[in-house]
């Protein structure tokens, strides 16, 4: 989804006059009452009205009726573990590692014992110091507590930002499940943009803010920007003195709001929060299992340790958090970024949190506040998001790499650092670690311990997944990490030659 490279102010439509839910209105039908005669100008009701003009002939007064109340759900009830759960899980894991781990060793010390290459001495060097790397990660990990919940009168007044762009009827799930969060209803607005939809998206917004006037403002830009651009002038807009972002293909539990201010509620140095994202459509096919597999390893024990250093480097669309008064910081360079003379048009998520954290302010995961998210189902729009997501990782690890030498934060540097420096090494050496296997690939022997020490690699960093409440997860993810040896090394080099690339792919 590519925007011009532009910085005026956007003209806005707010929604039309309000009316009971329309929650079976037809996608081809405008909402009833869209052209009511009796429609009149107001001003902007946030209180930064002078941050961002709307003209009025597209300004409409929004009635205050309520709409029928939205049902709360209640959170799915905790995990109990049991000791024979407990003791299945680790004897798995005992079990795995120690038949991999023989075969590892046996099979290393044979390829040192036959091949005199100095550089298959270095890549074994490597592979233990990164194996070494993460055990470090699994240790952190396991150390990680959520941040305890805070009271009803602690709570600060909040603003949810759900960007949108050609969602139709899925917005409505983004919308419904923040309007169905337990966070008081006085201190919560969402102000749901749509992004220059070109599909029925608009309609599904207006539908759901009509029927629920005192918590939802509804926007519309004239033409598609780019979700940057979107969030933008949400934070702009906002009033709240945190701000939380939602993805409009997800829906996030009624605990997640709560939970997800409680870290920037306890401490003033943290700007921002990454909240835990599962795979909505888990269940759609193979493929999307591995995904959710990939998730949780991705969105939980990476970023549990990367919190206990107050640096997740990336705190996701889907769900994150923000304090408004660091936002506005870096706001215009962050807006206005580019990259090799390239507007930045990607991973907006990831390059928010780089800004943050080069101001100083630390980055944290919150485990209790969970959003599922929509995932692709078929193997070509899995690999666009992947060479999208890369590709912003990629740029986003460039742009730090001079910062890094530098006292870029008071403390806690050398984690994020080494993480930063192993992102950008990691896959040239598994290349390389390829290319030293295809020299005795050719004996049957040596092929079957390949296979194994790839296994090897995938189960290790599965493992985590058996603390989860679906065992099965498990082996889906040793299933992602031999896809990803085998299928997806092409990955990181075609996204490091066409880095400045800024489309979208999978819209």
């Amino acid at each position: 989804m590519s925007q011009p490279h532009r910085r005026h102010r956007t003209s806005l439509a707010l929604v039309p006059a309000a009316h009971p839910s329309t929650d079976s209105l037809d996608e081809s039908q405008t909402p009833p009452g869209a052209d009511s005669g009796t429609s009149s100008v107001r001003p902007n009701p946030l209180p930064r009205r002078g941050e961002l003009t709307a003209h009025g002939s597209h300004q409409r007064r929004v009635q205050k009726r309520t709409g029928p109340p939205v049902a709360k759900r209640s959170p799915p009830p905790p995990v109990r573990w049991t000791a024979p759960m407990v003791a299945w899980r680790v004897a798995l894991a005992v079990a795995v590692l120690a038949v991999f781990g023989a075969l590892l060793s046996t099979e290393v010390a044979g390829m040192l014992a036959r091949d005199t290459l100095p550089l298959t001495s270095i890549l074994v060097g490597v592979g233990s110091l990164s194996g070494c790397y993460f055990l470090a990660t699994v240790f952190y990990a396991l150390r990680y507590r959520a941040p305890a919940p805070i009271s009803d009168a602690a709570l600060p007044r909040i603003t949810v930002i759900v960007p949108a762009y050609n969602e139709g009827a899925a917005v409505r799930v983004a919308l419904e499940s923040a309007l169905a969060s337990d966070y008081p209803k006085d201190k919560l607005t969402i102000l749901a943009v749509d992004d220059g939809s070109k599909d029925d998206t608009w309609k599904h917004m207006e539908a759901v803010a009509q029927a629920n006037p005192t918590q939802i403002l509804a926007f519309q830009q004239p033409e598609n920007r780019g979700k940057r651009e979107a969030l933008r002038e949400g934070f702009l807009q906002a009033d709240g003195e945190f701000v939380v972002t939602v993805d409009s293909d997800s829906k996030i539990e009624p605990g997640a709001l709560r939970a997800i201010v409680a870290p920037m509620v306890a401490d003033p140095e943290v700007a921002a929060v990454a909240g835990r994202v599962l795979v909505l459509n888990r269940t759609a096919n193979f493929f999307t299992r591995i995904l959710s597999a990939r998730f949780f390893i991705t969105f939980d024990l990476a970023r549990a340790a990367q919190s206990r250093f107050g640096a997740v480097l990336c705190t996701p669309g889907a769900l994150s958090a923000y304090r408004l008064s660091a936002v506005r910081e870096v706001l215009e360079p962050w807006s206005t970024q580019t990259f090799f003379g390239q507007p930045c048009t990607i991973a907006e998520d990831r390059a928010l949190t780089t800004w943050l954290l080069r101001a100083g302010y630390r980055s944290v995961y919150q485990r209790d506040a969970v959003v599922a998210t929509l995932m692709p189902t078929d193997i070509p729009r899995i690999c666009r998001m992947l060479i999208r997501w890369e590709r912003g990782n990629i740029r986003e690890d460039l742009v730090m790499l001079p910062v890094l030498f530098t006292k870029w934060r008071p403390r806690d540097r050398f984690w994020p650092s080494m993480e930063i420096v192993l992102e950008l090494i990691q896959p040239p050496l598994a290349w390389l670690a390829l290319a030293c296997a295809l020299r005795w690939i050719v004996d049957v022997d040596a092929a079957l311990t390949l296979v194994g020490l790839m296994a090897l690699g995938a189960a290790v960093q599965t493992l985590y997944a058996l603390r989860s409440s679906r065992a099965t997860d498990y082996f889906f993810g040793v299933a992602y990490g031999l896809l990803a040896i085998v299928g997806l090394q092409w990955v990181f080099p075609y996204s490091f030659v066409t880095v400045r690339d800024g489309r979208w792919l999978t819209r």
